[in-house]
């Protein structure tokens, strides 16, 4: 399981493998985006979506009208793709209880974005997992 002391790593490794793997690769025909332009023009919620993955014990919180802005909390700390998020108002964001699973999100419309997302989540998990079994078996 991948430490949640580790999150600003976790988002400059999903930054990272997301522009060297998966920057136009088909699902953004035509244009070029990188992590922080694509996941901060209309597609925040799966960034958040990602980190919800990676530490379950976090929660998506969606920005009402005036922000237009998904974030994700971990221990009362805010990200998004960018790293920590310091704009965070109670008053204007909510927290999402009904994320993973709930019909409310099936995002088939937006499926080739899902996989990217389902991908990054995978590499993400593997390295991390990787890494920390290498770490506790280098101290036997």
């Amino acid at each position: 399981m991948i430490k949640n002391s580790d999150i600003l790593t976790i988002i400059k490794n999903i930054n990272f493998l997301f522009d060297a793997n998966y920057t136009n690769k088909g699902f953004l025909t035509g244009s070029y985006h990188d992590a922080v332009s694509f996941f901060t023009t209309q597609a925040c919620w799966y960034y958040a979506y990602i980190l919800k993955n990676i530490f379950p014990d976090g929660d998506i919180y969606l920005g009402d009208f005036s922000v237009g802005h998904v974030i994700f909390n971990l221990n009362d700390k805010y990200y998004d793709v960018r790293g920590e998020y310091y704009f965070y108002s109670k008053d204007k964001f909510y927290c999402d209880k009904e994320v993973i699973g709930s019909p409310e999100y099936d995002h088939s419309f937006r499926k080739e974005t899902m996989n990217i997302c389902d991908l990054i989540i995978k590499d993400i998990n593997i390295k991390f997992q990787t890494t920390n079994l290498e770490k506790n078996n280098s101290f036997k």
